[in-house]
């Protein structure tokens, strides 16, 4: 029982060791934390670039027929009908005639503005500056979303919103089969890609929790005798005299020499 007790002293002692050392070396710890936090924040949250999403829906049937019941197959039918218009509008031809309504909807919009008396200067699309498009069934359904991701808030609503009205023309015109409406169009947008306050954050507590763990790990592997109750309560040696340290400060001086090893 003795033993018992004396292994549950040293352990207690030991634990209390751990957390006055961590506290004394915390400032090495806020110090990596810093180090972490800055590298995170500055070179890689800083240097993104926000991105906007806009989406919009449409109601997608496998024939231009109108439906006066409801069939699992044309649901079937509808949703891969949708993974075709998806990496057809992602083509070069799709992307053109996009940008070809965009573009006339931007001469429209000078001619608005111009009513108004407010010079309007429109943007100039292309195939390359459609953005990311991404077209898919919503939870296996006959109702498609669409996508589109850019740098550019307003051109992303704008560039939905114009593939809704080349949908309906791909379907007649290229893919040969099926029929669009629009349910919902482009308004909101969606900001992602923003710089993580939280990732950043969890970043430093990782290098300061990494250094803590070398701290004890060095503290743990030092094999040297730290005070004179190691020798009699582990190995029974006892001390017949202690050797003052004369390094330290008058007030502490008479602190044995092993202590501040």
């Amino acid at each position: 029982m003795n033993e018992t007790k004396k292994k549950n002293a040293i352990l207690d002692i030991d634990l209390k060791d751990i957390a006055l050392l961590l506290l004394k070396r915390l400032w090495l710890i806020i110090i990596v934390f810093t180090l972490f936090f800055s590298y995170r924040w500055f070179f890689i949250e800083q240097k993104k670039t926000p991105t906007y999403t806009a989406t919009a829906s449409m109601y997608v049937t496998n024939s231009d027929a109108k439906k006066y019941s409801y069939n699992t197959s044309d649901t079937y039918n509808a949703t891969n009908l949708i993974k075709t218009c998806g990496v057809a509008m992602n083509s070069n031809y799709a992307r053109q005639l996009i940008a070809d309504k965009l573009n006339q909807n931007e001469e429209l919009l000078v001619e608005e503005y111009a009513e108004q008396g407010v010079t309007y200067t429109p943007e100039k699309y292309s195939i390359t500056n459609i953005g990311q498009v991404s077209v898919e069934s919503i939870e296996e359904t006959e109702v498609m979303q669409i996508s589109v991701t850019t740098n550019d808030k307003d051109s992303s609503v704008k560039i939905c919103n114009a593939i809704l009205d080349v949908v309906p023309d791909m379907l007649k015109d290229r893919i040969k089969v099926g029929a669009a409406e629009v349910l919902d169009r482009a308004g909101t947008y969606i900001i992602g890609n923003r710089p993580n306050m939280r990732q950043t954050i969890l970043f430093g507590a990782i290098g300061a929790a990494g250094m803590a763990v070398l701290i004890v790990v060095a503290y743990l592997l030092d094999n040297r005798i730290k005070s004179k109750e190691e020798l009699t309560d582990q190995y029974g040696i006892p001390v017949l005299s202690e050797i003052p340290n004369f390094n330290t400060k008058s007030k502490e001086r008479y602190t044995t020499y092993y202590e501040h090893r």
